[in-house]
């Protein structure tokens, strides 16, 4: 008897993964069709616009599955969960058409746990029925933002969810739950089988129509799964180990952004995923290690039910509570001396500026490339220098080198508390730099007379040139040496002008006889011209996406640049 309901529940698991397999490819052609795509961005990790309806795939191999195959007393039941299942997809294919925002989704997930209460499904963890109503409410919104999060990198959410779904099987056979099993079964197939256009690289993403299923279909098992020997306050622990790392996730992304003073609901690469990343995994190792420690937990969630005694269970609770908080503390303080975002592309980037307008360019040039090489320009004596043109201050530099860090908090921290040596030479100045802090690139330093050959190179070798902030201040004297002048025009990348008057930028450098080097140019939102505008000009991020849109672009069609001319601005 064992052996055939076993088999049963294999059909509903390898049908579900074969539907998603087979209607993946079918999305894939419908997301193109209708132009729902992910778009690449300076704090996103693919590098192609990725298809967003693979959630269509999920929800029709979990209601195909269990429409099939369900049965018997547990079909009011499934039909509540594939109704509520459906209609929070629905919800999901809205906010990836259209973005609801936050309150929008919200009323919705609302919506779908109360359907799926209404029908029986809910906690009976007090004798108060509303109260229990309010809890599953509760509840369920909290998985399915919790999954939603999890949605950050190729494959996590899916893989999360499958390895969390093969935890709940396992316990709802051994238990005797036909209904449990069976929905564990179809969610576990439906995620391996869109796993296969999931896993990094990615080729179709489930969107929010996808992740918020999962996180439905997630949360219905933990209320569902019950143990009848086991007291329910302890029985509630087991889908909260089992879903641990969705649980971790969210609390360290919430803690983390209030405590940055930033919407929790908003994205950002600040997860558990991101975090990993940052230290120095790989994006599959980093995957494969959040399933693994799912795994782990599903264990401790099954020793917890069937071996542990009252006294080991809450030992095991304590001990992994005092785990989390510990990591939790851990990864913060190392983010504080992380940079909060970048793109892990190989872009390299030359940049030339001085002053502090130049600061917001240089950090969304951090947030963009892989690698940042600045150019400096040594002018001699400031009062030698009619035009008032000037090196860029020392204090300027340290500022400079923060934002290339590697760890930009642990660098200004040691500024803070050292005494740099004093170094007239900037040649030997900026080697000292250099040498000191892990640049994600490199100080290069030019004398006055002539383009030392590390510049050259960064020119000819950087798939990006950024130009900006305060002209009299290390850019026109930069621009001023002919060889760098040559390196700029014969360059076969964009060279992007970010300037608060990029007109009067323009005619500035075609008085010096520097033209034909600027590509593109980026400026406030109220200035009329052929200009990339962006709404705060100060804002980092802001100016990162359009750094980031104008590379992709050129990439993508690698046309020939036709340079800036002041003439074309009256």
């Amino acid at each position: 008897m064992l052996s055939e309901t076993v088999a049963r529940y294999l059909i509903i698991s390898v049908v579900a993964a074969l539907i998603a397999f087979v209607v993946t490819p079918a999305t894939l052609m419908a997301a193109r069709r209708f132009r729902m795509t992910d778009q690449p961005g300076p704090r996103k990790f693919h590098l192609a616009p990725v298809p967003v309806l693979g959630g269509i795939a999920i929800w029709a191999a979990i209601v195909g599955s269990l429409l099939l195959f369900g049965d018997g007393q547990e079909l009011r039941e499934l039909a509540a969960i594939c109704a509520g299942g459906t209609l929070i997809a629905l919800l999901g294919l809205l906010d990836d058409r259209v973005s609801l925002g936050p309150r929008g989704k919200l009323f919705g997930q609302v919506a779908a746990m109360l359907l799926i209460s209404l029908a029986g499904i809910r906690v009976s963890l007090f004798s108060d029925t509303w109260i229990n109503l309010i809890v599953t409410i509760l509840w369920g919104v909290f998985v399915i933002n919790a999954i939603n999060l999890q949605d950050n990198m190729d494959g996590l959410a899916a893989g999360i969810s499958a390895v969390a779904a093969s935890v709940f099987f396992v316990l709802a056979v051994l238990n005797g739950q036909v209904m449990v099993a069976s929905l564990a079964a179809a969610l576990l197939g439906a995620c391996l089988g869109f796993l296969f256009y999931n896993f990094q690289p990615a080729v179709s993403f489930m969107g929010d129509t996808g992740s918020m299923l999962l996180g439905i279909a997630l949360a219905v098992l933990g209320i569902k799964l019950t143990f009848p020997t086991v007291p329910h306050s302890q029985a509630w622990l087991v889908p909260l180990f089992v879903l641990g790392v969705p649980v971790f996730d969210t609390l360290l992304v919430v803690i983390s952004r209030l405590r940055r003073g930033k919407p929790w609901w908003q994205g950002g690469v600040d997860h558990t995923s991101h975090r990993m990343v940052q230290l120095g995994l790989s994006h599959r190792r980093t995957t494969i290690a959040l399933y693994l420690v799912t795994a782990i937990l599903g264990l401790v969630a099954a020793v917890i039910v069937f071996m542990a005694s009252t006294m080991m269970i809450w030992l095991l609770v304590g001990g992994t509570l005092v785990i989390g908080m510990g990591l939790i503390y851990g990864m913060e303080l190392l983010w504080d001396g992380m940079r909060e975002s970048r793109l892990k592309a190989d872009i390299n980037i030359t940049a030339i500026g001085g002053g502090a307008a130049f600061i917001p360019a240089l950090e969304a040039m951090a947030t963009v490339g892989n690698s940042v090489s600045v150019v400096l320009t040594d002018v001699g004596v400031q009062s030698e220098n009619p035009n008032g043109w000037r090196s860029v201050d020392r204090n300027m530099i340290l500022e400079f080198a923060v934002r290339i860090a590697e760890y930009p908090g642990s660098v200004r921290r040691i500024i803070q508390n050292t005494e740099l040596l004093n170094v007239d030479n900037l040649r030997e100045y900026v080697a000292l730099m250099n040498a000191s802090f892990r640049l994600r690139g490199r100080l290069l330093a030019n004398m006055d007379t002539s383009a030392s050959p590390e510049v050259l190179r960064s020119l000819r070798e950087t798939d990006l040139i950024v130009i900006g902030g305060e002209l009299s201040e290390n850019v026109i004297p930069t621009l001023g040496l002919p060889e760098v002048v040559r390196a700029l025009g014969r360059a076969k990348c964009p060279r992007v002008l970010v300037h608060a008057d990029p007109g009067g930028a323009l005619e500035m450098m075609e008085s010096m006889g520097v033209v034909d080097v600027i590509t593109h140019a980026i400026a406030p939102q109220h200035l009329q011209g052929p200009w990339h505008v962006v709404e705060d000009f100060r804002d980092s991020e802001q100016l990162a996406d359009m750094l980031h849109s104008i590379w992709l672009k050129r990439t993508r069609k690698q046309s020939l640049l036709q340079p800036l001319r002041a003439g074309l601005y009256g």
